[in-house]
C-alpha cells in the first residue's frame, strides 16, 4: 500500500475499531434484552411488539432527503480542508431540518394512529400501541443525526457511546416494564425512552466537539439544504425505496401470516445481527472512500483489500449461523420459536455476497460521489421485491417474503457488479474470494461430520464448542489454502498496532497465521 492510503485505511480502521466496539458490545446487551422479551412476551407478543414500530419506521424513511449522508460527506470533507466554520453550518442546518420535521411528523403519526393500525395493518386493535411507539420519530431522528455527526468528525466513539446507552437503557427499561404488568405496552414504552436517554446523553458528548470548531459561516439554512439535497437526493430515493420494499414487507406479512409467525420472522431478523456486526464497523470506510479518487490505483487497492478483508469476516460467520441456526435461536430465544431456525437459515443467505463485495459498494459509491449508482442498485432490488414479495408471500408465507428477499438482493448485486466494472472500472479478484467461500465451507465439516459428538444437553454450550471448533479449522485452513498472505497479515498487523485493544484481540490470531505461513 502507499504511504497515503495505509494513513487513510488506518483513520478508517481507528473509526472502525470504535464502531465494532461499540456495535458489538452494544449487540451483545441488546441481545440479552431482546431475549428476555421475546421469552416474557411469546411468539404472539412479540409480534405485536414488532408491529406496533411499522408505521412509525415507514413515516421516518420520508423524512430526510439524503440530509444526513450529506452531513456525514461534508462535515468530513470540510474537516480534512480545514473549513470548520463550513462543517459547523452544515450542521446546525442538518439539525435544524431534522428536529423540526421528525417532531410535524411525530405529531401526524399519534393523530392517526388508529387509522394506520386499522388501514395499513389489518389489525385496529394495535391503534393504541402504534400511538405509544410514534414517539420514537422524534429521538430516533436526533438519535441518527448525532450518529451521522459523530461519522463526519470521525469521532467514532461518539457512535459507540450511544449505541451502548441506548441498548443499556432498553434492556434495562423493558423487561421491568413487562414483569410489572404492563405487556406489550412495557416493552414498546422502554424501546421508546432508550431512545430519549441515549439522545441527552449523545448530545452533551456532541456539544463539546462542537464548541472546539468556532464560529460558523454565515451560509444561509436554504443554502446549505440545497448544497446537502443535491448530493444525497439520490441516496434519500434508495433509501425511500428501501423503506417502503422494507415495510410493505412487513404489511403482506400482517395480511398472510398470523402474529406468531411475525415474532419468529423478526426473531430471525434480530439474530441476523450476529453477522452483521461484523460488517458494521466497515461503514467507517464511507470517509476513507471519500478521501481517494476514480482512476487511481489507490481507488483499486482500496476496493480490492476491503471486499477482501470484509469477505474474510462476514463468509465465515455466515456460513457457521447456517449451520448452528438451531443452537443459536433455541439459546437465545427458547424452543418456542420453532420456526425461527428455518427463517434465520434463509435471511443469512445473502451475506455470502461479501466475497462479490456487496458490504464495500455502497460506502464505495457514496464515498465517491457516484451516489447515482447506490440509486440504480437499489432500484433494481425493488422493482424486483415489491411484485415478488407479494406473489409469494400470498402462496408460501413468511417463506416467500424470505424467497423474494434473495431473488431481489441477487440481481441488485449484480446490477453493482455491472456498474463498477462499466464505470469504475474496477477489476475483481475471484481467486481470492472463491479460496475463502471453500474454507468457510469445508470449515463447517467438522460440525456436520461429528454432530452428534459435538452435541451437549445445553443449546448454550453447543454454540459455545462448536462455534470454537469451526473457527480454529477456519484460521488453520486459510494459510493453508493460500486464502491469506505474509502481506496481509503485514496489512493488518500495520493497521491494528497502533489500538491496543485491538492489537490484543487480533495479536493471537496474527501469530497463529504467521506461524501456518512459515509452516506452509
Amino acid at each position: 500500500m502507499s504511504e497515503n492510503l495505509s494513513n487513510i485505511i488506518e483513520e478508517s480502521v481507528k473509526g472502525g475499531f470504535f464502531l465494532f466496539i461499540g456495535y458489538f458490545t452494544s449487540l451483545a446487551i441488546l441481545a440479552l434484552g431482546s431475549m428476555i422479551v421475546g421469552r416474557l412476551l411469546g411468539p404472539e407478543g412479540f409480534g405485536i411488539f414488532s408491529l406496533a414500530f411499522v408505521v412509525p419506521s415507514l413515516i421516518l424513511g420520508f423524512l430526510d432527503p439524503g440530509v444526513g449522508a450529506a452531513l456525514t460527506r461534508y462535515t468530513a470533507k470540510y474537516r480534512i480542508e480545514k473549513r470548520l466554520d463550513f462543517a459547523k453550518s452544515i450542521m446546525r442546518t442538518a439539525l435544524f431540518y431534522k428536529a423540526t420535521v421528525s417532531a410535524i411528523a411525530t405529531i401526524f403519526c399519534i393523530t392517526f394512529s388508529e387509522t394506520f393500525a386499522t388501514v395499513l395493518l389489518n389489525r385496529p386493535e394495535l391503534g393504541n400501541f402504534v400511538k405509544i411507539a410514534s414517539i420514537i420519530i422524534f429521538f430516533q431522528t436526533i438519535f441518527n443525526y448525532l450518529g451521522e455527526a459523530f461519522s463526519g468528525l470521525d469521532r467514532m466513539e461518539g457512535n459507540a457511546l450511544i449505541l451502548n446507552v441506548e441498548a443499556v437503557a432498553k434492556t434495562f427499561l423493558s423487561p421491568i416494564l413487562i414483569v410489572l404488568g404492563l405487556g406489550v405496552t412495557g416493552a414498546i414504552l422502554g424501546h421508546v425512552a432508550s431512545y430519549m436517554i441515549a439522545v441527552v446523553v449523545g448530545a452533551i458528548f456532541f456539544i463539546r466537539f462542537y464548541k472546539m470548531m468556532g464560529k460558523h459561516v454565515e451560509n444561509s439554512f436554504l443554502e446549505n439544504i440545497k448544497i446537502m439535497v443535491s448530493y444525497g437526493f439520490p441516496l434519500y430515493a434508495a433509501n425511500f425505496l428501501n423503506t417502503i420494499s422494507s415495510q410493505f414487507q412487513v404489511l403482506v406479512l400482517a395480511y398472510f401470516a398470523s402474529n406468531s409467525e411475525i415474532g419468529n420472522f423478526y426473531v430471525a431478523a434480530r439474530l441476523l445481527a450476529l453477522v452483521s456486526v461484523l460488517a458494521y464497523p466497515f461503514s467507517a470506510l464511507f470517509p476513507a472512500f471519500s478521501k481517494v479518487k476514480v482512476g487511481t490505483k489507490e481507488l483499486q487497492t482500496l476496493f480490492r483489500l476491503s471486499t477482501k478483508y470484509t469477505s474474510l469476516a462476514i463468509i465465515p460467520a455466515t456460513v457457521l449461523v447456517i449451520v448452528l441456526s438451531k443452537d443459536v435461536v433455541y439459546a437465545f430465544y427458547g424452543r418456542s420459536y420453532t420456526l425461527a431456525p428455518e427463517y434465520l437459515t434463509l435471511y443469512v443467505l445473502t451475506n455470502l455476497y461479501a466475497g462479490f463485495g456487496s458490504i464495500v459498494f455502497g460506502h464505495m459509491f457514496n464515498g465517491l460521489g457516484y451516489t447515482r449508482l447506490s440509486l440504480y442498485s437499489t432500484l433494481v432490488n425493488f422493482i424486483t421485491f415489491m411484485p415478488l414479495v407479494y406473489i409469494l408471500t400470498s402462496e408460501y408465507s413468511v417463506l416467500g417474503t424470505l424467497y423474494a428477499i434473495i431473488i431481489s438482493q441477487t440481481l441488485s448485486l449484480a446490477y453493482s457488479i455491472w456498474a463498477s466494472k462499466k464505470v469504475l472500472s474496477l477489476k475483481f479478484e475471484t481467486i481470492s474470494s472463491a479460496k475463502i467461500y471453500l474454507v468457510s465451507f469445508i470449515a463447517a465439516a467438522p460440525l456436520i461430520l461429528f454432530s452428534e459428538t459435538l452435541s451437549f444437553p445445553y443449546w448454550i454450550v453447543n454454540l459455545i464448542v462448536r462455534g470454537t471448533t469451526y473457527f480454529i479449522v477456519y484460521l488453520t485452513l486459510l494459510p493453508l489454502s493460500k486464502a491469506i498472505s505474509s502481506s496481509d497479515i503485514e496489512n493488518i498487523e500495520t493497521l491494528v498496532k497502533r489500538h491496543k485493544l485491538f492489537k490484543t484481540i487480533m495479536g493471537p490470531m496474527i501469530w497463529y497465521e504467521r506461524i501456518l505461513l512459515k509452516i506452509y
